[in-house]
């Protein structure tokens, strides 16, 4: 049995921010239990290995789920400061999106690792039960140890990555003891639509704007590159949409893709009417070969009922105003998400059980953070801004407790 005024289940982005904080806060006693072999194995994976650390603006408007993360935000204040207490610079991009200088993930973990040195963290130690009395918190593992604390932080993640210790299995914890919990969904993830469709375009990457359409309604925009595999549509941009998605009913949903967003339509039909005037000796596929790529052009040929091979000049006014249509309204329905690609979760401890300062209300001493939390965002470092600001705020409140 061991003995500790804090205890931080999960020694991720935020255990380790919740870690790191304790310890500048005057908390000496601290043991950080982690399930893998070491801690911070997801955070050299974030950011394709560049870790975007953060964001430029963040608000708590950038953020989805049932947990108001305004006072969070507001108390862990300039990520930049946080950082560079630990030796650490950083850069933005001109989307916003926040690096350490280095642009390498390993730094971000270096500077928390080293400045944790002191703490105490034990790897190997998946914790499965959870207990309260005699005024400790009790953490049993599956090795057999049994560790004592004060207080404890939550930070055991999501419920996707189980490559890196995140799978959603810690959550059992917090269901036993009564504290209610949204359901985790795979997040940020690319979208599987029609095989029939994708197989034709699988590698293509264009530019353009893709819409979430519920039953038809516009629920939201994204730009950016669209990626395409034989299954899925990918991209940053349709990582965000995927947020949007709610699981019971993916049949409701369809991606609609306009592959000329800078232009209106009616330039688009003036574009298609040069195009025929100034290649009359071209089949349709080729006609549009100067606008759109080939393996694009052959699916919105076949389904406005057009043959590729047929002469451009045969294309009455008619089929090229469809074929306008169709270069703004590409569609796609939505048969679910791949979630072992996903890069976070959303659902988590719903807000309505927790104090400003993440402590679950029917359980003092207990505190909650990052995707354990019911808080989640779209992509360009907002999540790991939480993951921060979450577990540092956390801790400050145990160490003012």
């Amino acid at each position: 049995m061991k003995l500790y005024e804090l205890l931080i289940i999960g020694g991720g982005a935020s255990g380790l921010a919740a870690a790191v904080t304790a310890h500048t806060m005057g908390i000496r006693n601290i043991a950080v239990l982690e399930r893998l072999p070491r801690v911070g194995k997801k955070i050299l994976a974030t950011g394709n290995g560049r870790c975007n650390l953060s964001h430029v603006p963040v608000t708590s408007a950038d953020y989805l789920g049932s947990y108001n993360p305004g006072h969070v935000l507001d108390v862990f204040g300039d990520v930049r400061d946080f950082f560079e207490n630990l030796g650490l610079y950083c850069r933005t991009d001109d989307q916003g999106r926040m690096y350490p200088y280095s642009m390498t993930a390993s730094a971000v973990l270096d500077a928390l690792r080293m400045y944790a040195g002191e703490i105490s963290k034990f790897c190997n130690q998946r914790v499965t039960r959870l207990e309260y009395k005699h005024a400790l918190w009790h953490a049993f593992t599956e090795q057999g140890e049994l560790f004592k604390a004060k207080k404890v932080i939550f930070s055991a993640g999501g419920t996707v990555g189980s490559q890196f210790g995140t799978d959603g299995s810690a959550w059992h914890m917090l269901a036993d003891l009564g504290i209610p919990l949204v359901e985790g969904r795979a997040i940020l993830c690319p979208i599987r639509s029609d095989p029939g469709i994708l197989k034709e375009l699988k590698g293509i990457r264009v530019k353009g704007a893709v819409t979430l359409l519920d039953r038809g309604r516009n629920m939201q925009t994204e730009t950016g590159e669209i990626q395409f595999t034989e299954q899925t549509v990918s991209g940053i941009c349709v990582f965000n949409l995927a947020c949007r998605l709610d699981s019971r009913r993916f049949a409701d949903y369809q991606l609609q893709i306009n592959l000329c967003p800078e232009l209106e339509g009616a330039e688009i039909l003036s574009r298609l009417y040069t195009c025929q005037a100034v290649r009359p000796e071209a089949d349709c596929e080729n006609m549009l070969s100067g606008m759109i790529q080939k393996a694009i052009v052959r699916v919105i040929l076949r389904q406005n009922q057009i043959r590729p091979g047929m002469p451009c000049m045969n294309l009455t006014d008619e089929q090229l105003r469809h074929l306008a249509c169709s270069l703004q309204d590409f569609r796609f329905p939505v048969l679910g998400t791949v979630n072992a690609q996903a890069q976070a979760s959303a659902g988590g401890v719903h807000g309505l059980a927790l104090d400003e300062n993440l402590q679950v209300k029917s359980h003092p001493g207990l505190y909650i953070t990052g995707e354990a939390v019911d808080v989640y965002a779209p992509c360009g470092g907002y999540q790991l801004h939480w993951a921060w600001a979450s577990g540092s705020t956390a801790a400050k409140a145990c160490a003012k407790n």
